[in-house]
């Protein structure tokens, strides 16, 4: 299989690259001087977990609250009506300021004085701004379509039909249906070059099926090692020796978001394993329904 031009991950390297892509299809690259964090706020407030979202807002919420009542507390609670005796200053302001800032407003608490009504004015614009930006915040987390594809522990160097094959396997883990799936698979290898230390060659991979109109059950890829392949030639050993890696893209219709979602994976040369294959991982029932077993998809078995 001829040899592919640079993909855009690099070919020419002064020292050894173990793995380009991660296990996880994050990107293995370190980037300085790159746009991140608070620079790129809604990117990094969009893909951190639920955990830290919630956590955030809430401690924002805690913040400009306490903000806006040692403000309250400055210009004098003289100037606000319906103060709890009960209650110390500070929690009185703060109260204040959460009725202001939610825009609740329950009554028992209210500005008098002028400076009073005008720090509640301000605190009104803020608590509204906030508002709309975390429920902006919200709606791009859960409008944001995430695949739920999982991809099989190990890539394993097999025979299928009397050839040796490359074979892996994937599973949608939500019940929503993907149409339209298709895999492209790259196979990148080290090779030594007198004028660089290192030089990666990709190769397009020629798949037996790589793709598929429905992806309800586990979907086994598999490479034919034939004469045109670049696994001809190169035993087990020489690959991981020469750091090969797997880059594989997929990309799928996804009917509840109504939009086309992509993931990206990578095995690399701790995830081999020869002399095996995969077990099946569905069956049908007595109901002549088909069971898929998607906590089984890694399950591995002698070859026969």
């Amino acid at each position: 299989m001829s040899e592919q031009k640079d993909p855009g991950l690099g070919v020419s390297f002064q020292g050894q690259v173990k793995r380009i892509i991660n296990r996880d299809g994050s990107y293995n690259i370190i980037r300085k001087g790159g746009v991140t964090g608070l620079k790129d706020s809604y990117k990094t407030l969009v893909n951190i977990s639920w955990p830290k979202f919630i956590g955030l807002a809430f401690v924002y919420y805690l913040i400009v609250n306490c903000f806006f009542a040692l403000i309250y507390l400055l210009v004098g609670l003289d100037e606000v009506q319906g103060v709890s005796s009960g209650y110390s200053d500070f929690l009185n302001a703060f109260f204040l300021s959460i009725h202001t800032f939610s825009s609740v407003g329950f009554g028992t608490i209210a500005p008098t004085g002028l400076w009073a009504n005008v720090v509640t004015t301000i605190e009104a614009f803020v608590g509204f701004i906030s508002i709309a930006m975390i429920t902006g915040l919200l709606y791009g987390r859960f409008s944001m379509p995430k695949s739920k594809i999982r991809f099989s522990k190990n890539i394993i160097l097999t025979k299928h039909n009397d050839q040796d094959a490359v074979m892996f396997k994937l599973v949608n883990r939500r019940n929503e249906m993907l149409l339209n799936s298709s895999i492209n698979v790259m196979f990148t290898i080290d090779q030594k070059s007198r004028e660089f230390a290192f030089q990666k060659n990709y190769h397009r991979l020629k798949l037996e099926v790589d793709s598929i109109l429905f992806f309800p059950l586990s979907w086994t890829i598999v490479h034919i090692i034939d004469d045109n392949s670049p696994l001809k030639d190169v035993n087990l050993q020489e690959m991981i020796g020469r750091n090969g890696e797997f880059i594989i893209v997929i990309e799928c219709f996804d009917q509840t978001h109504q939009q086309t979602i992509m993931e990206t994976h990578s095995y690399g040369s701790e995830d081999w394993v020869e002399g095996v294959k995969f077990k099946r991982n569905f069956s049908a029932n007595e109901e002549g329904r088909i069971v898929l077993h998607i906590n089984e998809l890694d399950d591995l078995i002698p070859l026969d």
